[in-house]
């Protein structure tokens, strides 16, 4: 069996971080579900910081990844990725870490698989300061946490369709 966390590395460095023009509604709509599935987090654990926020410390804050891991992925990680990105990367790495652990975890959708997804299909995303991301010059309001408590999916997790949603 592989290991988690390595794959979520591997995955996280084989990203083409320069961009992809051709997949902008489907990384926004994936981006649009990580909005989703951190809402139901966040108020499941009654976090702060939606909806950027380390869900995997939320959980069990003892619970990382290995110190080596966490340095050699933000080692190779692009200088120039947004920080909010560069963020969800390593929270990325503890949440497959808390899956390892056996630490009991809700039955929610893992919240950083739209994520690494999106970042997977050509781009990360920025903030700017009036509340909207953008994905690719492709910019919609954040919105409230409460705006995206809902058990319908935003996206879907199938390449084939997400491929559909480009077309």
């Amino acid at each position: 069996m592989s290991d988690p966390v390595e794959a979520v590395v591997d995955r996280l460095l084989a990203v083409d971080w320069t961009g992809r023009y051709d997949q902008r509604r489907s990384q926004a709509a994936l981006m649009r579900e990580y909005l989703r599935r951190s809402a139901l987090w966040s108020k499941h654990l009654d976090a702060e910081g939606w909806p950027f926020f380390d869900i995997a410390a939320a959980v069990d804050p003892t619970v990382r990844a290995d110190r080596a891991t966490v340095d050699r992925l933000e080692a190779e990680l692009p200088d120039w990725i947004y920080p909010t990105v560069r963020h969800t990367c390593v929270w990325a790495l503890h949440f497959a870490e808390l899956r390892r652990s056996g630490t009991e975890l809700p039955d929610l959708p893992d919240p950083f698989e739209p994520l690494l997804l999106m970042y997977e299909r050509g781009n990360g995303f920025t903030l700017d300061g009036t509340g909207f991301i953008e994905v690719d010059f492709l910019s919609f309001p954040r919105g409230s946490r409460s705006e995206h408590l809902t058990d319908e999916p935003r996206a879907p997790m199938v390449l084939a369709e997400l491929d559909a949603m480009d077309r």
